[in-house]
């Protein structure tokens, strides 16, 4: 039986063969995705290998889901103007399952875990909005912002919702992703309190 790191550098290896895989077949905007999709993979990997935060397989799979989602399909927000608004709305409770594993680990009330969980959350949403503001500000890249790509004659951007109702929306959004989680986990906690009780 392998151990767990060993077989974690074992899934590293892996995703750098694929990696390597796609650089032999790059188009310069698939690789750009790709590279980003192993990147965030990797950077996970790393943060739990250094920190020894034993994350678990599941947990790996949620940041696998996320990287397609929000990077390697990145081509879908100028398809559907919803792709982005239906992940910023599933993101949120999927990073939250991430990030109460780690509370989950403090001495303390579940009732204070979730809110230290809820507040990591919105405020890692605002931090990411922040950051598309500002790269929106330097590069242009058309983060903020709902725009769909008009293939008549040549191929162009159409914005279709203003920047700021972007943002807004992206916000409400990811909070209500929050508070779902929230909801779901107060939900199990008391079940399985009655479930124990009754027992």
């Amino acid at each position: 039986m392998l151990k767990k790191r060993t077989k974690n550098i074992l899934y590293v290896l892996a995703g750098i063969l694929i990696f390597a895989i796609l650089y032999a077949l790059k188009n310069t905007t698939y690789f750009l995705r790709a590279l980003g999709f192993v990147f965030f993979i990797f950077l996970f990997f790393i943060i739990d290998y250094l920190f020894n935060l034993g994350f678990k397989k599941h947990h790996y799979l949620i940041v696998i889901l996320l990287s397609t989602a929000g990077v390697l399909l990145s081509p879908l927000y100028f398809i559907s103007p919803n792709y982005d608004k239906i992940l910023h709305f599933i993101s949120p409770f999927l990073i939250a399952i991430l990030i109460f594993f780690l509370v989950d680990k403090l001495k303390t009330e579940f009732s204070i875990k979730l809110v230290i969980t809820l507040a990591i959350v919105i405020s890692l949403l605002a931090i990411f909005e922040i950051g598309e503001y500002l790269l929106d500000q330097l590069f242009d890249l058309k983060l903020q912002g709902v725009y769909l790509r008009d293939y008549t004659g040549i191929a162009k951007l159409n914005i279709i919702q203003d920047r700021n109702d972007d943002t807004m929306i992206d916000l409400i959004l990811g909070t209500i992703g929050s508070l779902l989680f929230v909801l779901w986990k107060t939900a199990v906690f008391h079940y399985n309190k009655i479930r124990i009780s009754l027992k």
